[in-house]
Order: structure tokens, then C-alpha cells, then sequence
């Protein structure tokens, strides 16, 4: 056996906030979270057996010969395909498991191909659930589509019956109840949909389970619990019966002399076919839905239990019990403003099915077309995942990730402030209304001094005063700076203008409250930021650089929302407190981790100079010296970057292995290496030019991920943490790309062998394709509407432009470029608004500089 065939993670079915299964390499789906359970909500744990939660069969029968059953599986040795108390291999000699599965997955979509001996057929299965940026509502559907195809190997005909079966599971933790399914038959096909009565409405776990096939000949077996006569039907009869037994799954009580769901009810759906000859395909498709209203917020003063040395003490809190008025608050799901049942969830979902599958497909299929080597993207794609496993998206719009997600539990709130500095970047790459959502939460529970909560604690109507300690030094910079990007990136003016407030008091309170000796910067004294085992004092690059961008961002933004006066300010504090980094925390080689009069600390952090990427990903004037950033990045590299482990978050000069910790320190967070760290200074390394250098790193951790067998599952403070969402930094830096207050700026860091390159772009209302090919280049929109007023495009050299003229066509109309400091620009007089579909075209390029790297 080797690590890899052990199955340990695997893309999450189910859409933006509305609870998740994974399948796994072995076709089986586990760690079911779709009830309202823990961890991630507060719902009792689900502890019962998910082998039969939902599984695949095929019934297949050559001519001439006896009928076999395959389960698509490969499965464990107990309770699997509803065989609870028996073992398939003592009473069912005639069904088996898959020998082999191929399993290749990228989000959002798994493939499966399934091999069996003596089974006459090609099986494969495309597992996916909508993923589609910009579209929240069908990015949110509680629903996971199987569409599986089928192709004869024999040279007889084949009867072939494929059928999916659910457990129903409503209620799992309420024994005071009576199963109740239906049949809901449509033009598209039929539904079992799966429900109970005699439960408290308000709980949970209440809500209906929804299996579908979809085709209208599709038949069902509806209420079935014991093997017998399932199975034995099953082998005997072609086709399902179209069969509800679910009131034998009710009996009564003896103890208590109620009716109550006594026994266990599967339910079976499925479709017949006939192959007639070898090489004769069939395709068909299943829809598991559900719909489980009641997502319970957690108490804003639930006390939690926190590990030792956690900064504000508290982690999630879902351990503890909540009581009081404040654990009815229902905040609920997004979903739930369109849908009242799963029966509802699969009718649209059948109906929008091919729109669903071919916008989310094509999203998946640009975003690949990248000259980004396959690694990359893969590494990048699979922390799209992330967005299912660990979000809230409730009722009244109200969104926010988990910072970390384990087994048992999960850790700090929602949409923490200082992981978000990083993770945030994925929300408002491709979700920007739901980065305004998270905004908007954190302006709302602002406390009156200007300092910011540090996370939210599965409460949108209530601050948790464990979180809003305001401590961390780091956040009022971050909040600011998220803020601003946010209505940045989206050229959204009325936006700033209903944040600018917010903002200002953030930074005032720094100002005012934090910075002691005036100069600009709030001064670190201890531990205090997102590296909570980390004593800092005085001025601490990493903190200050942060506040660098806050203050940059600031005066960026404060024009567009009219106040002048603001932007002088920040400026000046900009220019002053630059000074105060660039004079004091520089030794000469890279920035110390930190200074404080006549004492510094000689660390080198991974993370000293965030706040320069930070500024790169808005495109906003440099703040640090070009020869020290250059200088900073080659040390850190040199000082942390260890191919064997990775890169870690700080060493110290003479660390030859490992730095010293002292033996009470809660857990070492400077030998580690934080992959959301690792990946954000990737990024960083891409937008500076070190290529090379930058890929290597993504590499590292790609190789790392799939060796450990948790690739769709990154680490840090828990599980599915947000933080390594930092990842989707690397496609704006691959590019060179932002579009800030309508001027997109492109500069690609990368080309192919051949010098050409074609590179993925987002922006808030579209995305598409740069491609450079010889002396052309276009840009071409495939989603939404690309709005720009004006283009800059980095010459290389600017000397090779002399005395042409460039000319860059948009439908009919044709614009002249300038060249301005190296880039060829391209002022609209109006703003261009290009379509899906439609291309931007320039010609009689320069070739790309071959200081690029190619991949």
C-alpha cells in the first residue's frame, strides 16, 4: 500500500454556504455537513454511518446469462450499499465492488472511471455541483449533479439498470418521528423526496432530502430497509417497481406505544437501458438536493474553549451549548429565498441544467487555457474548494468563511480580519457583492473607537465582545485597506463613499490611539497581530508595512469620494512613516522583524514586507525602495525557503535547521510554514519579476499536498483554512494585471517556450484571456462585460516602440496608443464596455522581454 491510495480528501458537493459531502478516490462521500451539524454549525455532530448515505449500483446482465450487481465502490469491509448488519460477501455472492476507480479531480468537477473484472461495461461519472463567479444565487445551490456515462465491451446485447440510493437522514438526531417520502414526477424526470413528520419544525436537522433521475422513464423503490426482498427483487426484475414502502419503515413503539420511525429508509431511484451491441453508449444523470432551512447562529456570548495562548482567548465556540433567546436567532441560508424544498431545488436544477454545467464549465475550461504551468493551476484551483467547506451565506445575504475547519470543530469566526488580508483575495476576485458582504459585516460591528473585531462568530445580528478586544494591531490597516480594495477593484464610487467613514475612523484610531511617538505608525508592543506567538515592539515591518498600503489606498480613494483634505493627510502620514521603516527596521540586507529604540530583533520574516504586495495587488505608488524590496525577497529566500520542508515563517542569521523556541511557547509559528504565506509571497515574487523563484515555491507545496494526501484540504489554524486562498493573488501577478478606478494595467510576468503567453484575468464584472502571440495581442472577454476607460500595456524595451504606430481596435473602432513611462496607454474618451464574446485587438507589437520566464 502507499500513501496515495489511502483516500483522505476530495472535492466538496454543494454550492456557496449551504453545507457539503465530500467524494472521495474510492467513490465513497464522507464527512457529510449538509444538516446543519457540526462543525461547522451548531446542529448535533453526524455520527452515523455515511458508506450508505448515498452510493451507486449497476445491475447488469449479459444475455444468456445471470444478472450481477456492481456497487461503485470501493469499499469497506462493514456496512456498506444499506447492508448494515451483514456483510455482501456472506449474503450477496452476486455483488461486488469496483476493482479500480481512476479518480482526476478539478474543481469544480470529479471524474471517476471505475473498473470491475467480468463487468461488460465503461463506467465513468462527472461529479459537480455549480460554481459560476459573479453568480452568487447558482453558486449557492444546495444540490450535486452525477452525470455518468455508460459503454458496452461485449459483443452481446447488455440490460443494464443504474440506480442511485439515499439514506434519509431528516431528523438523524431527533428518535421522535415518522418517515415521510414522496414521488414528484416532472416533464424532465422524477424526484424522491425525502422528509419526516413529528419533529420540532426549528430544529436543525429538520428540512427534506431530494434524490432525482433525470429522465421521465426513470423508476423508483421507494421505503426499503432490510436487504430482503430489496435485493432479491433487485436480481430478479429488470427495473425498479415503482414501489413506496415507506409506512412499513414506521412502526409502533413498543416502550411508548407512538408510531415512530423505527427502521432504516433507503430509497432508490434509477433508469433501465439496453445495450445492444459493443461500443453503444448511454448517458444518464442523478441529482441529489436538499433543503435544510434552519442554520441556528451561535450565541454572541457562547464562551467557547480556545487552545492555550489563542489571542482573544476564544475559538469558534461550537463546543459549548447555547442557551437564551439568542440560540433561536435563525439566520438560515441564502437558498432559502428561493427554494422550500429539495423538490424545488432539484425542478430548477433540472431545468437550468445545461446552462449550470456549461457556465461552470466554462469558467473552469478559460481559467485552464493559462500559459501557467498545470501545477499552478491545479495548486490554485483546488482552494476553490474552500469556498464550500467553510461558508455561511445566510438568509439575508450576509456572508463570511471559516478561518479553519477540523473534524470535531471549527476555529476562530467568520471572515477573520487578519487571514482575510489574504484569503479575502479569491471573495473579491470572484464573488466581489459577497467581499462587499463581508465589508459591510465588519463596518457594522465597528466598535465606537475605531478598532475592528476580529472575527464573527457565526452571529451577523450580534458582536461577540471576545472578538472585539481590538488588540491586534495589524487590523484597523487590514479593514481599511479591504474596504478600499474592494470598491477599487469594482470602479464602485457609491460604495467608498458608504464605507469612507469607516475607514477614516479605523485609520484615526491607529493614529491617534496606537502611535505614541507620532510618527506615523502604531507601535507594536508585544504580541498583537495575525502571528499571535510572535512578540513585536515599536515598529514592526510587518505590521507597518500594512498600515503603508492602508495609508496608500486612502489616498487613492479619497478623491473619488470628494474629501481632498483626507488625501493630504495620508499622503503626508504615507511619506512620513516610510521614512520611519526605510530609516529605522532596514540592516541593510532585509527589513528586522522588528525595532524599538536601541533594541531590534534580527528575525527574517516571510511576511516583512506584506504590505508592498499589498499595494502591487491595487497597483498603488511604491512606498519601499525597489533595491531594498529586491534585496529583502532574495534573503528571505536564502534565510527560510528549505525545499525539503518549505518556506518557513521566520529564521533567524545562524539557524542552521530549526530556531529555538522557548519549551511553554503554545505552538511554534517560526520553524512552520503557513502554505497561505508561502503562496502570498509567490505571488509577490511573480509580480517582482522572480518568476522563477515564485514557481518553485508553488511547486514545493503542490508536491507537499499531494504527498500528504490532503490536496483539497490545506492546513494551518485547522483545516479548509481561508488563508491559503492567497493562492488567487497568483493570476493577477502572472499577468501584471489590475484594474483600479477603470485603468487596466497588464504587464505579463510569464510566456510560453515559444515567447507568447495567454493568461487568465478577473475582474468584477468579467473575466477572460490575455493572449500575446508575436507582434499581436488581444484581450479577449468570455463572461460578463469588461468595463475600462483606459489600457496600459508594459513595453519591453520602451526603445522598441520609437516611431510606430499603435493602434488598438475595439468592434469598429479603432484608438491610438502613447507611450508613457515604459507602457503603451491607451486613453478612452468615454468608457469602453466590451461583451462576452467580443475582443480587444492590438498589432504591430514589440516582442515580449526575454527576461520573462518561460514555462
Amino acid at each position: 500500500m502507499t500513501r496515495a491510495q489511502k483516500p483522505r480528501s476530495g472535492i466538496a458537493m454543494g454550492g456557496l454556504g449551504c453545507g457539503w459531502f465530500e467524494l472521495r478516490q474510492d467513490g465513497q462521500f464522507y464527512n457529510w455537513r449538509i444538516f446543519n451539524n457540526r462543525p461547522i454549525a451548531q446542529g448535533s455532530y453526524f455520527l452515523e454511518n455515511s458508506q450508505s448515505a448515498l452510493f451507486f449500483v449497476i445491475r447488469y446482465q449479459v444475455e444468456g446469462e445471470t444478472p450481477r450487481l456492481c456497487l461503485l465502490q470501493i469499499e469497506e469491509s462493514h456496512g456498506v450499499a444499506g447492508l448494515e448488519e451483514h456483510e455482501f460477501q456472506y449474503i450477496f455472492p452476486w455483488l461486488s465492488g469496483v476493482d479500480a476507480i481512476h479518480y482526476e479531480a478539478s474543481f469544480p468537477f470529479a471524474d471517476l472511471k471505475y473498473s470491475a473484472a467480468n463487468m461488460p461495461l465503461e463506467v465513468t461519472l462527472r461529479a459537480w455541483s455549480p460554481f459560476i463567479p459573479r453568480n452568487a444565487k447558482d453558486s449557492a445551490l444546495p444540490a450535486a449533479f452525477f452525470d455518468f456515462s455508460l459503454r458496452s465491451t461485449c459483443g452481446k446485447p447488455v440490460d443494464v439498470l443504474l440506480l442511485s440510493s439515499m439514506r434519509n437522514w431528516v431528523g438523524y438526531d431527533e428518535p421522535d418521528k415518522t418517515w415521510r417520502n414522496r414521488i414528484v414526477d416532472a416533464p424532465w424526470g422524477r424526484t424522491c423526496e425525502m422528509s419526516c413528520d413529528g419533529m420540532d419544525r426549528t430544529r436543525e436537522s429538520f428540512g427534506s432530502m431530494g434524490l432525482s433521475s433525470l429522465h421521465p422513464e426513470s423508476r423508483y423503490y421507494c421505503g426499503w430497509g432490510h436487504p430482503h426482498p430489496y435485493y432479491e427483487r433487485l436480481l430478479r426484475q429488470p427495473d425498479l417497481p415503482d414501489l413506496d414502502d415507506t409506512d412499513a419503515r414506521n412502526a409502533i413503539d413498543p416502550r411508548t406505544g407512538k408510531l415512530r420511525a423505527i427502521h432504516n429508509c433507503f430509497n432508490s431511484i434509477g433508469r433501465a437501458f439496453r445495450l445492444e451491441k459493443r461500443g453503444q453508449k448511454a448517458d444518464h444523470t442523478f441529482l441529489a438536493t436538499w433543503d435544510f432551512p434552519n442554520r441556528h447562529a451561535i450565541p454572541a456570548r457562547c464562551p467557547g474553549i480556545g487552545p492555550a495562548g489563542y489571542l482573544e482567548a476564544a475559538a469558534s465556540g461550537t463546543e459549548a451549548q447555547p442557551d437564551g433567546a439568542e440560540s433561536e436567532l435563525i439566520e438560515g441560508h441564502y437558498y432559502s429565498n428561493f427554494f422550500g424544498s429539495a423538490a424545488e431545488v432539484a425542478g430548477y436544477c433540472a431545468e437550468e441544467i445545461t446552462r449550470l454545467r456549461d457556465e461552470s464549465r466554462l469558467f473552469h475550461d478559460t481559467f485552464f487555457a493559462s500559459t501557467l504551468p498545470g501545477f499552478a493551476l491545479d495548486q490554485i484551483n483546488s482552494h476553490l474548494n474552500t469556498f464550500r467547506t467553510s461558508s455561511w451565506f445566510t438568509s439575508r445575504g450576509d456572508f463570511g468563511l471559516l478561518e479553519g475547519l477540523g473534524p470535531t470543530r471549527a476555529y476562530a469566526g467568520l471572515s477573520t480580519m487578519d487571514v482575510a488580508m489574504y484569503g479575502g483575495i479569491a471573495t473579491a476576485l470572484l464573488f466581489p457583492e459577497l467581499e462587499r458582504a463581508v465589508i459591510r459585516s465588519h463596518v457594522r460591528f465597528q466598535n465606537d473607537d475605531g478598532s475592528v473585531v476580529h472575527s464573527i462568530r457565526q452571529n451577523f445580528q450580534m458582536k461577540s465582545p471576545l472578538e472585539a478586544s481590538g488588540l491586534r494591531l495589524d487590523m484597523p490597516a487590514q479593514h481599511a485597506y479591504m474596504a478600499l480594495r474592494a470598491g477599487l477593484w469594482a470602479d464602485d464610487a457609491e460604495f467608498l463613499a458608504e464605507v469612507w467613514p469607516s475607514v477614516v475612523k479605523a485609520l484615526e484610531y491607529g493614529l491617534a490611539r496606537r502611535d505614541k511617538n507620532g510618527d506615523g505608525l502604531p507601535d507594536m508592543e508585544g504580541i498583537m497581530c495575525s502571528y499571535d506567538n510572535f512578540p513585536m515592539y515599536g515598529v514592526a515591518p510587518y505590521v507597518a508595512t500594512q498600515w503603508l498600503a492602508a495609508y496608500a489606498a486612502a489616498a487613492t480613494a479619497a478623491p473619488l469620494v470628494g474629501d481632498e483634505a483626507s488625501a493630504r493627510r495620508y499622503r503626508s502620514v504615507l511619506q512620513q512613516a516610510s521614512r520611519v521603516v526605510e530609516d529605522h527596521a532596514w540592516n541593510g540586507t532585509y527589513y528586522d522583524l522588528y525595532v524599538d529604540g536601541d533594541k531590534s530583533d534580527p528575525g527574517c520574516m516571510t511576511d516583512q514586507i506584506i504590505g508592498h504586495w499589498a499595494a502591487l495587488l491595487l497597483n498603488l505608488p511604491g512606498f519601499l525602495k525597489p533595491e531594498r524590496v529586491r534585496s529583502s525577497l532574495q534573503a528571505i529566500l536564502r534565510h527560510n525557503y528549505a525545499p525539503d520542508q518549505g518556506l518557513r515563517n521566520c529564521q533567524w542569521p545562524g539557524d542552521t535547521f530549526l530556531h529555538d523556541v522557548p519549551e511553554d511557547c503554545w505552538v511554534d509559528q517560526a520553524n512552520t510554514c503557513w502554505s497561505g504565506v508561502e503562496l502570498a509571497f509567490a505571488s509577490l515574487l511573480i509580480y517582482e519579476g522572480m518568476t522563477a523563484e515564485g514557481l518553485d515555491i508553488v511547486r514545493n507545496i503542490d508536491e507537499r499536498y499531494r504527498r500528504w494526501g490532503i490536496y483539497w484540504d490545506h492546513q494551518e489554524f485547522g483545516g479548509h483554512y481561508f488563508r491559503p486562498m492567497s493562492a488567487w493573488a497568483i493570476i493577477p501577478a502572472a499577468l501584471g494585471f489590475t484594474l483600479v478606478n477603470g485603468v487596466m494595467t497588464i504587464a505579463p510576468r510569464i510566456t510560453d517556450a515559444s515567447g507568447d503567453c495567454r493568461l487568465f484575468f478577473t475582474t468584477s464584472e468579467s473575466y477572460g484571456l490575455f493572449r500575446r502571440t508575436g507582434r499581436s495581442a488581444s484581450i479577449e472577454v468570455v463572461s460578463g462585460v469588461l468595463k475600462v476607460r483606459s489600457l496600459r500595456l508594459r513595453a519591453h524595451p520602451a526603445e522598441a516602440w520609437s516611431g510606430e504606430n499603435q493602434v488598438l481596435a475595439a468592434g469598429s473602432e479603432e484608438h491610438p496608443g502613447t507611450l508613457r513611462d515604459g507602457f503603451l496607454c491607451f486613453d478612452f474618451s468615454r468608457e469602453l464596455q466590451i461583451p462576452a464574446g467580443e475582443t480587444l485587438t492590438l498589432t504591430s507589437l514589440s516582442p515580449l522581454s526575454r527576461e520573462l520566464i518561460p514555462v
